[in-house]
């Protein structure tokens, strides 16, 4: 139950004790009021019976001592008495007829045989009032002894007895009423008295156990929370609150270990930021020590590439300037002379551009500046014309290069030159350094959008701690350089940087004395798109 329900349950039930004793009390002072109201008037009814009783008395004591005294005269006071008789009487209608109104159904009887009474004894002292008026008119018409007579005769039947009976019992009426009301105040008051005690005892207890339920449901919550915080502050991220029920307090403690839960997150979130920025210092710091490293191989490749070129260079340069020094040395010669020096000049002219070339491609490529020639050709008739082109070579040679085309469709997006160039180079090297009547086999073959070349030969191979360095600048194996002098190493570093230039990949295997592969992977151009 939530704490909001338990309040306005709590202030509902305090507002109906409230409301309650506020009731009882307004009851208790109406119902006071009435019976005072009543006291009051039945105590003058009962004053006002009595003052009836008493004229009444005096009227008859004042006839009968008129005729004690034997007076003819009509006794002193006795119109004034009559007159007050009567107003005592209305008095008492009045006094009924208003008590009437202020009881119950239960005393509606009894109040209305109070007013029947009255009528009787108002009946009667009029009646009693006819027979002395009939005494006065016999003594007015001039018979004295008459009316005396029959005064006498009255007041010995007893003229009086039955108006003061009447009156006897309504005093005692009265009187009996006017005890039995006080006496019902009284209970009254002391039920009155006996239900607030009750009352007040029963709100003490039910707001005392009311605030006491309040507190034992507002103690375990906030210790909890006092706890929760107190963790939270102390850095134990991890400490969750227990939810107990559905009220506020549950409330707070679900927002409570939601924003524990976020604080968890974001602290390892943070600390997981703070690693990844850690590993990417790491890293970058690795990748800067390999920057560095290739830094210092690229120049130390760039030394050699310096050295190794102005060795490559001196050699054709050498010869030209020989050939020219020795054209202009001495006398005139003849013509042929001159031509042989300058077809020299020429020839090492045309090896010096070739060098240059080759040399300012690999440079390019692998700066990733390399210039070529892209254009869709069919790679099968393009490595079926090179096979062509090295047979001279390979018969001088005794060697047999074949070409197997495994591949319906071998297109590839390239230059037709630098392919030419690629494939020549790799003929040239597998033929070289073939034994005699030794085969070369050229395979192509498609898988997927990949078109796969080898070249494998059987002849000298290749050392394995050599294999690493095959595709550098000017290196030779040693294997190589015993079997032919002539080459300079650019061979395999232009192969690696034309097939790096169309996107593809180059690698080599080999057993030493048992021949080399050179595997080459070219992505493929589609047939449509290469018509």
């Amino acid at each position: 139950m939530r704490y909001q329900t338990k309040l306005v349950i709590t202030a509902g039930l305090l507002l109906t004790m409230s409301l309650s004793a506020a009731g009882l009390a307004y009851w208790g002072v109406a119902k006071s009021h009435d019976y005072l109201t009543r006291s009051r008037i039945a105590h003058e009814e009962l004053e006002t019976q009595l003052q009836l009783s008493r004229h009444s008395r005096q009227l008859f004591k004042a006839w009968t001592d008129t005729l004690l005294t034997g007076t003819s005269q009509r006794p002193f006071g006795a119109a004034y008495l009559e007159k007050v008789i009567e107003a005592d009487l209305d008095k008492l209608e009045q006094q009924s007829e208003h008590e009437l109104q202020l009881v119950g159904e239960a005393e509606y009887d009894t109040e209305a045989e109070e007013i029947t009474r009255l009528n009787a004894i108002k009946k009667e002292f009029q009646h009693t009032l006819d027979q002395l008026a009939e005494v006065e008119q016999l003594r007015s018409r001039g018979r004295p002894d008459i009316a005396w007579q029959r005064l006498i005769d009255l007041l010995k039947g007893g003229i009086d007895q039955k108006l003061n009976e009447l009156v006897e019992q309504a005093v005692a009426d009265e009187t009996a009423e006017v005890n039995q009301i006080d006496a019902d105040a009284a209970r009254l008051l002391n039920r009155l008295e006996q239900i607030s005690q009750i009352h007040a005892a029963i709100a003490i207890v039910a707001t005392l156990a009311l605030v006491a339920l309040l507190l034992h449901g507002l103690r375990t919550p906030l210790a909890e929370l006092l706890r929760g915080t107190r963790s939270l502050a102390e850095g134990d991220l991890s400490h969750r609150i227990a939810i107990r029920g559905r009220d506020e307090f549950a409330d707070l403690g679900q927002s409570f270990n939601q924003m524990a839960a976020d604080l968890q997150a974001h602290q390892k979130a943070l600390e997981s930021a703070q690693a990844n920025l850690e590993t990417m210092v790491a890293e970058r710091t690795e990748e800067l020590r390999r920057a560095n490293e290739s830094l210092r191989h690229i120049d130390e490749t760039r030394r050699g590439f310096f050295a190794d070129i102005s060795h490559e260079l001196r050699t054709p340069l050498t010869i030209i300037r020989g050939e020219g020094e020795i054209a202009l040395r001495g006398k005139n010669k003849r013509i042929a002379e001159y031509k042989h020096s300058i077809d020299r000049i020429v020839e090492q002219a045309k090896h010096l551009s070739v060098l240059v070339n080759d040399l300012l491609f690999i440079a390019r490529q692998g700066a990733g500046a390399a210039k070529i020639n892209l254009q869709n050709l069919d790679l099968g008739e393009l490595l079926e014309r090179v096979c062509g082109d090295v047979e001279v070579i390979a018969k001088s040679k005794t060697v047999t290069v074949t070409f197997e085309n495994k591949a319906k469709e071998a297109y590839v997006h390239g230059d037709p030159a630098r392919l030419r160039q690629l494939f020549g180079v790799l003929l040239d090297n597998a033929i070289r350094y073939s034994k005699p009547r030794g085969t070369v086999k050229v395979e192509l073959t498609k898988k997927g959008q990949t078109l796969t070349i080898r070249v494998a030969d059987d002849g000298i191979g290749i050392a394995p701690d050599e294999l690493e360095s095959i595709f550098e600048r000017f290196r030779r194996g040693g294997n190589a350089m015993q079997h032919n002098e002539e080459g300079m190493g650019l061979g395999l570093p232009l192969a690696k940087a034309i097939v790096e230039a169309h996107k593809g990949r180059i690698e080599m295997k080999s057993r030493l004395g048992k021949g080399s592969t050179v595997t080459i992977t070219l992505p493929a151009e589609k047939a449509e798109r290469a018509s």
